[in-house]
């Protein structure tokens, strides 16, 4: 007996789901991209209980006949591939005819459909994929179709999915993509009963993303003037670098209308900056149009990976865009972080050793500055208070430097949160052990020992110290000090679902905040060295970091951790380093629980022992 067997469509089916239908997010992508392939002029989006409840999903655009209705519900019916030449050359949005079939397999769908002439409509009802008889509908024009209990016939799909504000924060990020690769379609979102937003239409782009973000960040775009390459036309907006984050949330890319997440043109984005910080990523609005002929679409199920057929004119055409963009506007002297943006880095002897900062304050803000020999740093607090500086204005940025590419290094999600590993191979003595020398480059202090020599880095030993001072008050939390003026913070829903979850772990760092609107949060008090200001960048830096790191359970302890590594690097080099003090700072730094690193990981001392010296010089070893 044969055991290679043909699965059945509605096996076949649910499988297909599994690389298209991930969770309710995937649902309205694929229903949203149909309406748009329909001509559709005003699209509405309803879900309930994050999409898993229900998912509606209704448009004006051509309609169905009733053959047409029942045939897009089978596997590989589509109406936007005709033949393998439109393969190669593809115009929609959608063209496996996948998508219906799939979605209907794993829920309980309704589908109501008429054409603009049609005197009555159809409608279908499919449960786990097996449709029931159609019958009439006095639907208006267009087509409307409702997902009722996603993955009810799949619990173990339904367990991977997150809370409900989580899955409605995606689902909300996915219209929002559309809506800005179609601001000439009218799109509304309503959730749980309540409308978000209701975006008309209109052939003003600016408008249309000053609707999706908040007034600071639409005052600050700056426009990529449209530029012409082989093949390709690019177009859009930029942000400063103050708007750059950990990761890619603030970074939009679309090819033909379609958002894409392409590891080429990344790179060219980064290149047309002409240096940009490493590990972070730009924010923009980057439209490309591109001969269909020339990409190739058909790489994922999830459409975001693309293949281009030249590939160095896509990168060209995009470098020269974002060049032309900062050029014109470092000219207009308008925002000098752009201009900063694109000098080159500092030479590698003027830079000491800079850790990872915000990437969303302006370079150098207080991570740049430089040790004065023989000024105090403050003295030795006890072990009851942590050391950090009590100033509120201890955390705004000194005069600008020009140095953004190795001030704004960002630290590694695998180094996030301890317990970290001790770079140096074997234990120090205690500090009775040490001889102080002296300075070297106003930037190391110099110890001897028994051992060999040692090399302390005195403001990588600051952060470590105020690190673990901070650490002793978690259990407690940090006191912070109410706003009279409550700062509004605006968010992308993806962050704003992330601060509504972990705002009880938020005010263990001292920062209050409750919900203010759909996705605007108040925050209501700051701890009291960090000022106003500098509260969105901070708080966004929390945010990446947690998230990052895939927090889960931990969400506590890595929010308070994540805002202590912050506070330690920014108070470590606000502060003046006074090289006599270098054998207390040892002496504290040698009792810390983790002494030879920072918490990003950087090593606060190096020893080179005397075999060492010795192999050096080619001397006999000791």
């Amino acid at each position: 007996m044969s055991n290679i067997h043909v699965m059945s469509d509605i096996l076949a089916s649910q499988v297909a789901a599994g690389e298209v239908v991930e969770r309710p997010a995937s649902v309205i992508k694929e229903l949203v991209e149909n309406s748009l392939d329909a001509g559709a002029r005003t699209i509405t989006v309803e879900i309930t209980r994050g999409g898993t409840a229900l998912i509606k999903v209704t448009d004006d655009g051509s309609g169905m006949s009733r053959e047409d209705a029942l045939l897009c519900l089978q596997r590989h019916a589509t109406s936007k591939l005709m033949d393998l030449d439109g393969l190669f050359a593809i115009h929609h949005l959608g063209f496996r005819g996948e998508a219906l079939p799939s979605i209907a397999s794993v829920s309980r769908l309704k589908l109501s459909t008429r054409e603009k002439d049609a005197l009555e409509g159809c409608e279908l009802n499919i449960h786990a994929g097996i449709p029931e008889e159609p019958k009439s509908s006095g639907i208006s024009p267009g087509t409307c179709i409702e997902v009722h209990e996603l993955f009810y016939n799949t619990p173990a799909r339904r367990k991977f999915l997150k809370s409900q504000e989580t899955e409605s924060a995606h689902v909300e990020h996915q219209l929002r993509l559309h809506a800005l690769a179609f601001p000439e379609v009218r799109f509304i979102f309503r959730k749980d009963g309540q409308t978000v937003f209701d975006l008309p239409g209109t052939h003003d782009l600016q408008a249309r993303i000053a609707a999706l973000t908040d007034h600071r960040t639409a005052d600050a775009l700056i426009t990529i003037p449209e530029t012409i390459g082989t093949g390709v036309t690019a177009t859009g907006y930029l942000l400063p670098l103050s708007e750059a984050r950990r990761n890619k949330k603030g970074q939009f890319v679309f090819l033909n209308h379609r958002p894409i997440d392409d590891q080429l043109v990344g790179r060219a984005i980064r290149d047309g900056f002409g240096g940009f910080p490493s590990g972070l990523h730009p924010a923009l609005y980057l439209y490309l149009e591109v001969e269909p002929a020339l990409v190739d679409v058909n790489v994922h199920p999830a459409k975001k990976e693309v293949r281009f057929r030249r590939p160095s004119d896509i990168v060209s055409c995009v470098i020269e865009a974002i060049s032309s963009a900062l050029s014109s506007h470092a000219r207009a002297d308008r925002d000098p972080e752009i201009s900063e943006s694109i000098k080159p880095p500092k030479a590698a002897e003027e830079i000491q050793e800079p850790p990872p900062a915000p990437p969303h304050q302006q370079p150098v803000a207080v991570l740049q500055a430089e040790p004065v020999p023989g000024k105090k740093i403050p003295t030795p607090l006890s072990k009851k208070e942590p050391s950090i500086p009590s100033s509120a204005h201890s955390l705004q940025p000194p005069p600008r430097a020009a140095s953004p590419a190795g001030a704004l290094r960002p630290l590694p999600a695998a180094q996030s949160h301890l317990p970290l590993e001790r770079p140096q191979p074997a234990p120090l003595r205690k500090s009775a052990d040490f001889h102080y020398l002296g300075s070297l480059n106003a930037t190391y202090a110099l110890f001897e020992n028994n051992d060999g020599l040692v090399l302390l880095h005195p403001r990588a030993a600051r952060e470590r110290i105020i690190f673990e001072e901070l650490m002793k008050h978690a259990r407690q939390g940090i006191k912070s000090q109410a706003l009279l003026d409550p700062v509004m913070l605006e968010l992308d829903p993806r962050d704003f679902a992330v601060l509504n979850e972990l705002a009880p772990h938020f005010e263990q760092a001292g920062i209050n905040m409750s919900p203010f609107g759909q996705r605007t949060m108040r925050v209501e008090s700051l701890p009291a060295m960090l000022h106003p200001e500098n509260a969105r960048s901070f708080i966004l830096e929390l945010i990446d970091r947690i998230t990052d790191t895939e927090s889960g359970k931990k969400a506590g302890r890595l929010t308070f951790e994540a805002f202590s590594t912050e506070l330690a690097q920014k108070s470590s080099r606000s502060e003046k380093i006074n090289f006599s003090l270098s054998p207390d700072l040892l002496e504290r730094l040698l009792n810390c629980e983790v002494p030879y690193c920072t918490p990003s990981g950087k090593p606060t001392m190096t020893m080179f022992s005397m075999a060492e010296l010795a192999r050096k010089f080619n001397l006999p070893g000791r």
